[in-house]
């Protein structure tokens, strides 16, 4: 199980849990519009923008993208 920061909190997410996922077991609420647990993920919305690192210098979109162990999210920024 990958070990995640979100806002600082330091958590166990299953393998193969999305950011957002990972965020709602933090107990974050991410906005969302066009995801859903039982649909194919498409990301088109862009409400789910969190900051990840190690990864790209600008917001990602929180349920395309897979948790891996490491990361460090920011969804307060």
């Amino acid at each position: 199980m990958p070990k995640v920061t979100v806002d600082g909190v330091v958590i166990e997410v299953p393998q193969g849990a999305t950011v957002l996922q990972a965020c709602e077991l933090a107990g974050k609420e991410i906005p969302r519009f066009c995801y859903h647990e039982r649909l194919s993920i498409a990301g088109n919305c862009r409400m789910c923008l969190v900051e990840v690192a190690p990864g790209p210098p600008k917001p990602q979109a929180s349920c395309a993208l897979p948790a891996a162990e490491g990361q460090m999210i920011r969804t307060d920024t």
